[in-house]
């Protein structure tokens, strides 16, 4: 008979599958659904690991960031219907760009509880990429991924073959090649026309009470 512990451990182990599985349908065809999906499955992952070995995501400041983000959504569902995916438009070493307002951004840190405001705002603030009104968060969910597999991985939490392969594959040949496996998400162009072309991207998206 499986014990409670392994029965932990197999939970978080398919909670894991299902993060990669949801990561690599954002990457093929990204969109607010893909997104949304992915931070319902990070949650998910997060809650079940800690159950599985007593250790979760909460030191990750990519976590931190996203997770209130996902909270936001998960309480106010228009946010969901208001993210815009738009490829790179300049120079990136990634070229989809998840853009949303600053003031949703903002609106996320201030509904986080009191005691933890600070660091969800100190999180935000060093994981996502800041272009006046616009936010571009996607660089922050690559590099979460990224420390997600690391992290099960010292625990021996182990998703299906199929989930992981594909990431594991990467993950490896970029070790194999001495590349990073971390993404900088800079836009190569000057700064104002950047910032200019998409804040006309975040005047699009409705505001708050809009």
């Amino acid at each position: 008979m499986e014990s409670s512990d392994d029965q932990a451990i197999r939970s978080a182990s398919a909670a894991a599958g299902r993060l990669f599985r949801t990561y690599e349908r954002h990457c093929i065809g990204p969109s607010s659904d893909t997104l949304f999906d992915l931070l319902t499955a990070m949650h998910s992952l997060n809650d079940r690991l800690q159950r599985a070995v007593g250790k979760d995501f909460h030191h990750v400041e990519e976590f931190v960031a996203l997770k209130a983000i996902r909270n936001l959504a998960h309480h106010q569902e228009e946010l969901r219907s208001n993210v815009r995916v738009i490829p790179a438009p300049a120079y990136s070493d990634l070229a989809i760009m998840c853009i949303l307002r600053r003031d949703q951004v903002e609106r996320a840190i201030e509904n986080s509880q009191e005691r933890w405001r600070n660091e969800i705002r100190a999180a935000c603030e060093a994981v996502f990429h800041w272009y006046g009104q616009a936010v571009n968060i996607n660089p922050c969910v690559f590099n979460f991924m990224v420390k997600a597999y690391e992290e099960i991985s010292e625990v021996g939490v182990r998703p299906a073959e199929e989930d992981i392969a594909s990431f594991e594959n990467s993950y490896r040949n970029e070790e194999a090649h001495g590349h990073s496996h971390f993404v900088e998400g800079i836009l190569r162009a000057p700064a104002a026309e950047i910032t200019g072309l998409l804040a006309s991207v975040a005047d699009e998206m409705p505001s708050a009470g809009a």
